[in-house]
């Protein structure tokens, strides 16, 4: 750690040392394992104790390629000892939320966003929600003045991309942290300030600048690409578990999701939103709770022509993919696998139409 944090030393040989704590944090951390699964690495209570203690300053002073290696090793420590064994691991991340350093205001939300991704997709059980409950009760409002705060940063520098960058990749951390937040339940504070989030969400659903948009990238999402996904993943959840104090805003945000699938190019590079939104669309249009939203014929002629179709079409990279990896792209278009494409997403929105509008949609 004192070589990691040695300003002086070469950057490669500090990547280096690194790596190599992560590694050893992840093979030797957890006690439970037999000393042959830790390597024979045997970590000290008073070694384990002093590195809590000075892991997340240390994060914030390294440079970013370093920062993700600390990062990621707080990560793995905390899924074994938070919060029993590391009460002062949240407020030491939260202090850092003031920084005036957006690396570091990054650094720190990445690493809350991991630990709390912990919180999707389990078994809901009274340890869990005591785990929850304690994040909530030091987070949550911290988190609401943090996303109000950059959201008018944002405002007030539209012109400057390297600055813009940064805060949008902040509002989607932020976002993906309010995701596992809420993931298992909607929270009081949480419901308390629907308004907050939703106007927020709302806002950047439709946010659009130039400045952050490569129109010779096809490839890689942009920063404004990537917050829209993670926005609409909140919908989306909000959708599925017909959550009450969200139904003011649905049908808004059907509308914006709506013109935002329908703006996006056929680019390998808005795949990642297209499939989310479609997914939002298909949870809506699949539940009878809330047919009355597609009951217009005209409605679900446009989702066929505007998104079902265009979204069917074999693309030049689509042809690309399978001369390169025809047993992926098989997999991926027929038999179910995690990874999820435009016309899967649309195959499952058409089936759902015809499901609860069978005479419209085959008219």
């Amino acid at each position: 750690l004192q070589l990691i944090d040695n300003g002086a030393a070469n950057e490669s040989i500090r990547q280096a040392a690194a790596v190599f704590f992560k590694n050893t944090v992840k093979a030797a951390w957890d006690e439970s394992k037999d000393l042959e699964d830790r390597k024979g690495v045997v970590i000290s209570p008073q070694d384990r104790n002093t590195i809590k203690t000075n892991l997340v300053e240390l994060m914030c002073t390294v440079p970013p390629r370093i920062q993700s290696q600390i990062s990621e090793a707080i990560s793995i420590i905390a899924a074994i000892d938070y919060p029993d064994n590391w009460n002062g691991l949240l407020p030491a991340l939260i202090a850092k939320f003031g920084s005036p350093d957006l690396n570091v205001v990054n650094g720190v939300l990445m690493t809350a966003d991991s630990i709390f991704k912990g919180f999707r997709h389990v078994q809901r059980s009274d340890d869990l929600y005591r785990i929850i409950i304690f994040s909530l009760d030091r987070i949550q409002e911290p988190l609401l003045v943090l996303f109000s705060q950059v959201d008018q940063a944002v405002d007030s520098s539209p012109g400057d991309a390297a600055q813009l960058k940064l805060r949008m990749e902040s509002l989607r951390l932020i976002t993906s942290i309010y995701f596992s937040l809420v993931y298992q339940d909607l929270p009081a504070y949480f419901e308390d300030h629907m308004k907050e989030w939703m106007t927020g969400f709302s806002k950047y659903l439709q946010y659009k600048n130039p400045i952050l948009v490569d129109n010779d990238e096809e490839d890689e999402p942009g920063p404004i690409d990537k917050l829209q996904a993670a926005i609409i993943d909140v919908l989306k959840l909000f959708a599925e578990r017909d959550e009450e104090p969200f139904q003011v805003y649905l049908p808004d945000f059907t509308k914006i999701v709506w013109n935002l699938l329908t703006s996006l190019t056929k680019f390998n590079k808005h795949d990642q939103l297209v499939v989310i939104s479609t997914k939002y669309l298909n949870v809506l249009v699949g539940r009878a709770f809330y047919r009355h939203l597609f009951e217009d014929e005209s409605t679900l002629r446009q989702i066929v022509s505007h998104i079902v179709i265009p979204n069917l079409m074999v693309r030049e990279s689509d042809e690309e993919n399978f001369e390169d990896n025809p047993q992926e792209f098989i997999m991926t278009e027929l038999e179910g696998s995690d990874n999820e494409s435009r016309r899967r997403c649309s195959r499952e929105l058409l089936g759902a139409m015809c499901r609860q509008f069978e005479a419209q949609t085959t008219a």
